[in-house]
């Protein structure tokens, strides 16, 4: 019997996040920390409220994730330079080393699936994945 396309969107998928796993595991950490980590960029800086938004999750969730990317020495935590009440989460010295670490992770990944198609084939590839992802935006 031939897959439709969602049950191939879905074996996808299944395949991307046991790749995660993988890196999560190499890396040692979880699910949370590797979703804050890869929300906010190398030289970039943002609020709690920012970051929080940005992973999907409520402020107060965001925020005992956040503690616990400070307490770990991913993040730097500082006083926001406008509104002294709030705070600008930004990597630290090891957040940017587990970051760049990720980030190589996935790259090897992404090199395994460049090696299986043609420059023509991943653009076909991209730009239909792209179509389906705006579907769900």
């Amino acid at each position: 019997m031939e897959k439709n396309l969602f049950d191939l969107i879905i074996e996808l998928k299944r395949g991307c996040l046991a790749d995660e796993a993988h890196i999560r595991t190499m890396c040692d950490i979880s699910l949370s920390e590797y979703k804050g980590l890869m929300q906010i960029s190398i030289k970039e800086s943002m609020t709690c409220n920012t970051l929080s938004h940005k992973m999907g999750l409520s402020p107060s969730r965001g925020s005992r994730i956040i503690d616990h990317l400070v307490r770990r020495g991913y993040f730097s935590r500082s006083v926001h330079p406008s509104d002294r009440r709030s705070f600008v989460i930004s990597l630290s010295a090891e957040g940017i080393k587990i970051r760049k670490r990720i980030e190589q992770e996935r790259n090897l990944y992404e090199e395994k699936i460049r090696k299986k198609f043609s420059q023509e084939e991943l653009d076909i590839i991209k730009e239909a994945l792209d179509l389906i992802a705006d579907i769900f935006d």
